[in-house]
C-alpha cells in the first residue's frame, strides 16, 4: 500500500492511499467540529473524485465528535468509516449512536493496523 499524500491541517493528519485514508486527529483535539469535518470530507472528494473510499478515523480518549454532525455531511462516496480508538469499550454508546447514522459499513477498533485491514477489503 502507497502512501499517496499526506494533508496536514492545524486539527488533524489526513494520510491518503489508494482507497482509503486515514485521518489522525491531534491528541489535544477536544471536540471536532463541523467546520473541520466539511473541511476533511470536501478535501477527500476532491482527491478520491467520483470514487468510492473508505475513511479511518484515529480519535484519542478526548477528542469527542458529535454523532449529529453525520446528518449534516455528504458521505455518499464513503463506503466504509472505521473507528480507532485506545478504548472503544468505553465510547462503546457513542460509537453506536454514530453508527446508526451512518449508511455504510461501520466498525471500531482498538489498533490501526486492524481498522487498516478492515480498510482494505473494499
Amino acid at each position: 500500500m502507497i502512501i499517496d499524500n499526506i494533508r496536514q491541517y492545524s486539527f488533524a493528519k489526513a494520510t491518503y492511499f489508494d482507497t482509503y485514508v486515514c485521518i489522525e486527529f491531534n491528541s489535544d483535539l477536544k471536540e471536532v467540529l463541523v467546520e473541520q469535518a466539511q473541511l476533511l470530507l470536501k478535501d477527500m472528494a476532491a482527491y478520491y473524485g467520483g470514487q468510492k473510499f473508505v475513511i479511518v478515523s484515529q480519535r484519542g480518549l478526548e477528542t469527542n465528535l458529535d454523532p449529529e454532525i453525520l446528518k449534516i455531511l455528504n458521505l455518499s462516496k464513503v463506503e466504509g468509516l472505521a473507528i480507532v480508538s485506545p478504548d472503544a469499550e468505553e465510547r462503546r454508546k457513542i460509537l453506536i449512536k454514530e453508527q446508526s447514522l451512518f449508511e455504510g459499513s461501520f466498525a471500531y477498533f482498538e489498533t490501526y493496523e486492524a481498522a487498516r485491514e478492515w480498510a482494505l477489503t473494499f
